[in-house]
């Protein structure tokens, strides 16, 4: 099953690709490859598509490093769910899922902005969350929190733990 992973990212990179070397005892080789794009699916629910200005793929745990990084998710009948920009993360090509750090900054599809140290997609359970300090911005209010849970399919932000309402400017 690796090898599909490892066949589905090399189908989409796009740019310069790299096989990477071992760089020391304890590190495994690679790819590496410039200008990455990666869509990955669950059926017909929901699209998962990420871009990515360089990535360093590690075929023997299917996780791929990212840097400067841009994702979206959409569904077919709801349209785009959210995205998000970040200076890094980690994707795993096999589930989908990423961690993203760095600079999160992304928006809703109902338009609600968020911003986070790091925000962590799990693509099976259609769940965005952190549980690192966050803001969100509706309506012309802004929310501060310890965290958040974005549940995808219902377009449901949970804020977690000492909230705060700033009427944003």
């Amino acid at each position: 099953m690796r090898n599909f992973g490892f066949a589905r990212a090399l189908a989409v990179a796009v740019g310069g690709i790299s096989v990477a070397g071992l760089a020391s005892a304890g590190e495994s080789s690679g790819l590496r490859v410039s200008g990455m794009t990666f869509i990955g699916s669950r059926g017909e629910q929901s699209e998962l598509v990420v871009r990515a200005d360089a990535a360093f793929f590690h075929p023997d745990s299917g996780l791929a490093d990212l840097e400067v990084v841009r994702a979206r998710v959409s569904d077919a009948e709801k349209g785009e769910s959210f995205q998000m920009q970040c200076d890094r993360a980690e994707l795993d090509v096999d589930t989908n899922d990423f961690t993203a750090t760095g600079n999160v900054k992304g928006l809703t599809g109902d338009g609600q902005q968020y911003s986070a140290p790091w925000v962590r997609y799990e693509h099976a359970s259609s769940m965005l969350q952190t549980d690192a300090p966050v803001t969100v911005i509706d309506s012309g209010s802004a929310f501060r929190g310890d965290g958040f849970r974005y549940h995808i399919e219902e377009r449901r932000f949970e804020l977690l733990g000492n909230v705060v309402m700033e009427r944003a400017n």
